[in-house]
């Protein structure tokens, strides 16, 4: 058995809620809640998953890896930031 959680819904969502109980659509208010939030995490899930297929698409349509050297690199971004942050 889940536990209890209280929230202020607000009017408005109260009486939609209210409102999908009255239709028959829902038996009660807590069936309305528990399908809302697995929507909604269900949405979130979906979302982030199309954001992880456009970063793939992003860096399969970037070109060829390329060979590089950590500390050509690393040398590279001290030069960039010699003198950064001193007064």
């Amino acid at each position: 058995m889940g536990r209890t959680l209280t929230v202020d819904l607000g009017e408005e969502l109260r009486g939609f809620v209210e409102g999908l109980v009255a239709s028959g659509d829902y038996r009660t208010p807590s069936e309305v809640i528990r399908e809302s939030v697995r929507t909604l995490r269900e949405r979130t899930a979906a979302s982030k998953l199309e954001e992880l297929r456009s970063l793939i698409a992003e860096g399969e349509n970037s070109g060829d890896a390329q060979e590089w050297d950590r500390d050509v690199f690393m040398e590279r971004i001290r030069s960039k930031t010699k003198g950064c942050g001193e007064k």
